[in-house]
């Protein structure tokens, strides 16, 4: 199949969303061609992206599969005039909102009715934006096979903010030194080397539970503490999914 991916940013400008994108396009593209369309091609503001939108209706033509990360509204005036394209939507997360404004939620409702199918990260999405998900998913971690060294201190990965002012000060209490990664990335590939890891999005929670490191995640409102809490992550023994079988549901759900 043709598969068109549009995302706000592709990796590796370094984010979660950047991280998810690459890495099911990277198992995807073992079968299936991939393109993309991201802010490089159609800008940023909201007028301009439909107008530029429809500069590309050739690429929307070969795709088979146009499958939107999150920024569904670039494309609901394309959809409108061409209904039968089969479109599809992963909602990742949240705007960092709380209360989620209503204008968010109805955006996203809007966007769900006009797809074809999509996919949550996250069961919260069901509970905040109202969203009846074709599937949930929490993200992956590739399998590590680290040397064992001895572990000590901790780590943080993530963005800078009041998350990060928490951790460091938790790290004081902790008595344990913190190393700060905002911006690498290779990040992802360091936890085994910490005894703790200080993180909050599912990937780096996955990546730092397939290393065997231990996790301390914060929240701040309600919503962060469904966002952790409404997850399969404190099973014993939970399986860490791999790229491949995240890719898998990508493909079941274009088959709707």
């Amino acid at each position: 199949m043709n598969i068109l991916f549009l995302t706000r940013y592709k990796w590796p400008q370094v984010g979660g969303v950047e991280k998810h994108v690459y890495m099911i396009a990277k198992e995807l593209g073992k079968k299936h061609e991939i393109k993309y369309l991201t802010e490089t091609e159609v800008g940023t503001d909201k007028w301009e992206i439909w107008r530029n939108v429809w500069k590309y209706k050739k690429l929307f033509d070969w795709a088979d599969v146009v499958h939107i990360h999150d920024v569904y509204f670039w494309i609901m005036w394309y959809k409108l005039f061409n209904w039968t394209k089969r479109t599809f939507v992963t909602f990742h997360g949240w705007e960092g909102i709380y209360p989620v404004p209503w204008k968010n939620i109805l955006i996203r409702k809007i966007s769900e009715l006009m797809a074809n199918g999509n996919i949550c990260v996250g069961k919260f999405i069901q509970k905040y934006y109202f969203t009846k998900p074709n599937f949930i998913i929490y993200g992956a971690s590739d399998k590590h096979k680290s040397a064992k060294i001895f572990r000590k201190d901790a780590i943080f990965v993530g963005r800078e903010g009041k998350d990060l002012e928490f951790y460091k000060k938790l790290a004081k209490k902790m008595k344990v030194k913190l190393d700060v990664f905002t911006n690498d990335s290779k990040a992802s590939g360091y936890f085994h080397k910490y005894k703790y890891a200080f993180v909050n999005g599912y990937l780096a929670i996955l990546e730092a539970m397939s290393q065997g490191t231990k996790v301390y995640a914060y929240y701040a409102n309600p919503l962060k503490y469904d966002y952790l809490n409404m997850t399969p992550f404190n099973i014993p023994g939970y399986p860490v999914p791999t790229w491949d079988q995240i890719a898998d549901i990508y493909e079941k759900l274009w088959q709707k």
